[in-house]
């Protein structure tokens, strides 16, 4: 079946809104920060309006003793209340776990308050380490890397590419995405499309997937089989026959 770029569950309906209104300024930023002055944490933040952003946090002590696994992350969403002021927090059931208050960013540094289901409240500081334009094209990036294995640029944690697929396959099929992707071969060239594909390792060709970047209209492409059923996914609404060839031609 194909799946398009419409977001069906990220368990909260700004995130549903969100999706769609992305503006040609939208940011994305990376964070380092603690939490009650003692717990670190990694933050990852797009912004979709000025002073509007959504994202995901995850405790570093988490990420080392879980690794980077959908339920490693707490997804951030405006709250309905005070959208620029109030984030809310939910876990990968997902459920509201926490609330952030007095959310104040200027690009470079985070603070806010938080509030989580037992009542306690914590103060939250982090500073920005990485940010980048999530929506300018891609050909230069992919340019630099032909030839070389996704997992050499850690290509799927390029924020960037990142939030762009996770918008896209919302974030368990992203993390599907990424369990899958062991055996791989190089990124690849041809009609417009920068393109790579990959399997689970001993398991060939199910479950296994191909992702392309489309030149032509900066879109990407993502495919996946799993359990003999197949699964289509396309930023720009519609999956091109050039992509359904590459698919073809390797599994």
């Amino acid at each position: 079946m194909i799946i398009d770029n419409t977001i069906r569950k990220l368990g909260c309906l700004w995130a549903m809104i969100l999706s769609v209104l992305v503006p040609a300024s939208a940011r994305v930023y990376k964070l380092d920060g603690t939490i009650g002055s003692q717990y670190p944490i990694v933050i990852e933040l797009q912004e979709f309006d000025e002073g509007l952003y959504s994202g995901q946090y995850a405790y570093c002590s988490t990420l080392q003793k879980n690794g980077d696994e959908k339920c490693s992350w707490l997804l951030i969403n405006p709250s309905y209340k005070a959208p620029t002021q109030q984030w809310t927090i939910r876990d990968c059931r997902p459920e509201p776990v926490e609330t952030w208050y007095n959310v104040k960013f200027d690009g470079k540094r985070l603070t806010a308050q938080m509030k989580n289901i037992q009542g306690k409240s914590y103060d939250v500081v982090a500073t920005v380490i990485q940010q980048a334009r999530d929506d300018a094209p891609l050909t230069s990036y992919y340019k630099r890397h032909i030839g070389e294995m996704v997992c050499d640029l850690d290509m799927f944690n390029y924020l960037p590419i990142k939030f762009r697929l996770i918008n896209l396959m919302e974030l368990e099929s992203y993390f599907t995405l990424k369990n899958i992707y062991q055996t791989q071969g190089d990124i690849e060239y041809s009609k417009g499309m920068f393109y790579g594909s990959g399997f689970m390792a001993h398991q060939c060709c199910d479950p296994a997937t191909v992702w392309a970047y489309d030149t032509d209209n900066n879109s990407f492409y993502i495919w996946i089989r799993m359990d003999n059923s197949d699964y289509w996914w396309s930023e720009s609404g519609n999956i091109p026959f050039k992509f359904q060839e590459v698919v073809n031609s390797r599994f």
